[in-house]
């Protein structure tokens, strides 16, 4: 399986979906969009927001959005693990970036918990 931003930018060019056409489509401004597709959470402000987005456009590409966050968290992870800083280019807030992987983590596990009783 490819990098989340490739499937992500693959499966949309394979429906012939425009990166403006998903944006009319789902509301998630440009720049969500484009971080998402290249991978990278250094265009996102706030990378609190990128992971709702990223479930609604998996959802609309009909890809299994738990999966998909997953899979995107740890390739965050591990570029944070190699000494990248995913959260901001100067590594400000990377400790925030694993808070906020691993809370994701938490809640993607309960809601399968409870979403399976």
């Amino acid at each position: 399986m490819g990098k989340v931003g490739d499937v992500l930018r693959q499966t949309r060019e394979s429906r012939s979906l425009s990166l403006d056409e998903v944006r009319g489509a789902l509301g998630i401004p440009m720049h969500y969009l484009q971080a998402m597709e290249s991978g990278s959470t250094r265009l996102v402000a706030d990378e609190f927001y990128l992971i709702p987005f990223l479930r609604r456009y998996a959802e609309f590409l009909e890809l299994d959005p738990a999966s998909t966050v997953a899979q995107f968290l740890g390739e965050a992870a591990r570029e944070e693990s190699r000494g990248g800083t995913p959260g901001t280019a100067e590594g400000g807030r990377s400790w925030l970036l694993g808070g906020i992987v691993g809370v994701a983590v938490l809640a993607i596990a309960l809601w399968f918990l409870f979403s399976a009783s």
